[in-house]
């Protein structure tokens, strides 16, 4: 999951104050001469260089000079992860798991496929994701989140996304007669900082030993998470707006807004 331990209070008080600088104030604005009108017409945004400020055993804090579309050049303050090896990577996956039973059918060579169980029951319909509660010390709350975690050196997020999903709720996902889906390298607070993140929705077997009864997780030190089983067809919004005083996590609300909105429009 997305856990960082607690850097000095100093350093995180200092990493906020210089985020909330606007980019657009004059203090932001280097001084130094204006370009031609030419040159400005033609000029893109661009970064120029990246100056470290302070750093902690995770976090960094960078200031960013660069030249915005009419050729001024401004700077931008940044939290990025000390772990970060490239912009171009996403730092982590969410992942959006979809429990439900399957059906598997051989082809008499040894080959085998993967379909959802045929209609017959209300067991058979039904679709359940999971969803994680933990206490997160920035915002001083428990948050509702989707599972997530960092990507490791050397996995794909596939590979990171079936990992985190079995260490952190216990259920082991579809590997190859169900290939998780991966969306393209998606920002998550880019006002603050550069971390992105692959989503990944990942089907989960019911049928599949490993996943009867209440899988146990297996967490890290320090990892405090209680995960639940909810029915996705079923007002997640609603279950949301009722998690008595725990903070769901943006994108994890916007998916249920989007499913509720789907529904009213008759696009599900």
């Amino acid at each position: 999951m997305l856990l960082l331990p607690q850097a000095p209070k100093s350093v995180l008080t200092f990493a906020l104050a210089m985020s909330a600088r606007s980019s657009d104030s004059t203090d932001q604005s280097s001084k130094v001469p204006l370009p031609s009108a030419a040159a400005a017409c033609s000029a893109v945004p661009r970064v120029d260089s990246i100056e470290p400020v302070a750093s902690t055993k995770w976090l960094s804090l960078q200031t960013i000079s660069y030249t915005d579309q009419e050729g001024t050049a401004r700077k931008w303050d940044v939290a990025t992860r000390t772990t970060k090896k490239s912009v171009d990577k996403a730092d982590a996956v969410v992942i959006i798991p979809l429990l439900r039973r399957h059906d598997v059918t051989g082809d008499g060579s040894g080959n085998t496929s993967s379909k959802v169980a045929s209609k017959g029951n209300d067991d058979n319909n039904r679709i359940d994701t999971l969803l994680v509660e933990q206490y997160r010390p920035p915002v001083g709350k428990t948050t509702i989140e989707f599972p997530a975690g960092l990507i490791d050196d050397g996995e794909t997020p596939e590979e990171a996304a079936l990992r985190e999903l079995r260490e952190e709720t216990g259920y082991v996902g579809e590997r190859c007669r169900v290939v998780p889906q991966v969306s393209p390298q998606v920002c998550m607070s880019p006002g603050l900082t550069d971390e992105s993140v692959h989503v990944v929705v990942v089907e989960v077997d019911l049928n599949n030993p490993y996943n009867h009864g209440t899988p146990k997780p297996n967490l890290d030190d320090g990892e405090h998470v209680t995960v639940k089983r909810v029915e996705l067809n079923a007002g997640l919004k609603e279950v949301l707006e009722k998690a008595d005083g725990n903070m769901p996590i943006m994108g994890l609300y916007l998916f249920a807004v989007g499913l509720e909105l789907g529904a009213s429009f008759s696009l599900t």
